[in-house]
């Protein structure tokens, strides 16, 4: 038979609103809302041929008025889907629920005893009325948020369980037993079947260790009395709040140790996580050192490039730039030398013998003579000054490359050091003027006694004509 719908409404009041999880065959559990009292109740809807002893334990137990005992408000019968059932409705408490609070902590001795002492007290009230619970287990215990405990299914649990066959008909010593063996499981955590009496906590009440140690060793009490008489030393206050401190109580052996297990397992994969960082950090400052470095060397290197004598900059630079080209080619000749070889081996040739390495000082030259080509055809631009300009796009920041790139300029507008045109020209009036120097030099100086220079024939007086023009005087006259 299929389970009864939400919505459905039992006893003209119960309106069912969503199922609960339960322990017990042919029953259904349900929320529902009490219209009649606007309170929630759970509702137990019975599929059983004996439901009506179910019902008939259920009206006994309704008779009982025990704040420690959960009330039992209706009973009946309805028809439901053309099949009739019967419905037992019970007060809902809010609280936390034993087996819930079990299935992962154990308590502390002050609280179990005061849990199961006020479990205890409970049934003590049943069994003077004549009834048996007959399936105490801890999802029938609620512990409120005032610290009231509370037992639920007195008369119905036991007996729905019995038809079932889940136990044997109920009786007062089982019950007494399994109250017993709650308080084990509370003050170890362990399934009873596996404590000893070294598992049960410090602290303990003389007669609740008894109590707990003789249900160990399998003598456990007789009577629901022997449990109270047991747990006397209850004390109620120490559950106030029991229900949002249950976070706060200690986990369980086995979740323990599977904490730890887990723990250990998260730490030693953070610690890996945190190692591949750590060395992911180191290589990344490695490299980012590495490049700072040859960047600062370089810079450093450019600097003092631009700010010494510039002749010998400018051969440091033109070696450098030589030696960087000459290493390219010889790479770039090894490797087609290195292709060539294996083609040659592939298919069979002899292989030629590697060039000559050409003459890096002609290269030099002719690397010079293209460089005051493009000096003498761009006139404004000298050759130190483009050496600077490269090394100023390199390193923008520099401040020695941009000062030096500034008197480059300057020395620029009045003719550059390797001009070509204006080394020429400068050259050549310079010779004019120490030509013009020599001459005149000779011009001016004497000549020497050993040189005799004839004088001019016709320059000589005649000795006949002389006289005859310049006749003398008389001396008679």
């Amino acid at each position: 038979m299929d389970q009864v719908r939400a919505g459905t409404v039992l006893g003209a009041r119960f309106t069912l609103l969503r199922a609960i999880d339960h322990d017990i065959p042919d029953i259904e559990r349900h929320l529902a809302d009490d219209t009649r009292l606007g309170r929630r109740t759970v509702v137990d809807v019975v599929r059983t041929a004996e439901d009506a002893s179910i019902r008939r334990e259920a009206m006994r137990a309704a008779r009982l008025r025990d704040p420690r005992l959960a009330r039992i408000v209706a009973t009946g019968r309805e028809t439901v889907d053309d099949a009739p059932v019967t419905f037992v409705a019970v007060e809902h408490v809010p609280g936390a629920s034993l087996a819930d609070v079990l299935a992962r902590h154990r308590i502390d001795a002050r609280r179990a005893v005061a849990i199961v002492g006020g479990a205890a007290r409970a049934l003590a009230v049943g069994r003077a009325a004549g009834l048996t619970h007959g399936f105490v287990r801890p999802g029938c215990i609620t512990i409120t948020t005032r610290g009231r405990v509370v037992v639920a299914g007195l008369g119905v649990d036991g007996e729905a369980a019995a038809h079932a066959g889940l136990v044997d008909p109920p009786s007062e010593e089982r019950d007494a037993r399994e109250l017993a063996l709650i308080l084990v499981r509370a003050l170890t955590g362990l399934d009873p079947d596996e404590a000893t009496a070294d598992d049960l906590p410090d602290g303990l009440a003389p007669a609740a260790r008894t109590l707990a140690v003789d249900t160990l060793l399998g003598a456990g009490p007789a009577a629901v009395a022997d449990v109270v008489n047991a747990l006397a030393s209850a004390d109620a206050r120490a559950l106030i709040g029991f229900d949002g401190a249950v976070d706060s109580l200690p986990l369980t052996p086995r979740l323990e140790r599977e904490e730890a297990e887990r723990a250990a397992r998260e730490a030693a994969e953070e610690e890996r996580r945190l190692e591949e960082e750590r060395a992911a950090a180191r290589a990344l400052v490695e490299a980012g050192t590495l490049v700072a470095a040859r960047s600062a060397a370089e810079e450093a290197r450019a600097t003092e490039l631009s700010d010494g004598d510039p002749h010998a900059q400018v051969r440091a630079a033109l070696e450098e730039y030589e030696a960087h080209e000459a290493a390219t080619q010889e790479l770039a000749i090894a490797q087609a030398l290195a292709a060539e070889h294996e083609r040659a081996v592939a298919e069979g040739r002899a292989v030629a013998a590697p060039p000559e390495p050409a003459d890096r000082h002609e290269a030099a030259f002719d690397t010079l003579e293209i460089m005051v080509a493009e000096q003498n055809l761009v006139r404004e631009k000298g050759t130190w000054e483009l050496v600077l300009e490269a090394l100023h796009r390199r390193w923008p920041a520099s401040e020695g490359i941009a000062r030096s790139l500034r008197r480059a300029r300057e020395r620029a507008n009045s003719g550059g050091p390797l001009n070509g045109s204006r080394v020429v020209l400068t050259v050549a009036i310079a010779g004019m003027v120490l030509a013009v120097m020599i001459a005149m030099a000779w011009l001016a100086s004497p000549l020497g006694d050993d040189i005799v220079i004839e004088q001019d024939p016709s320059g000589i007086p005649n000795p006949a004509v002389t006289a005859t023009l310049n006749p003398s005087p008389d001396p008679q006259s």
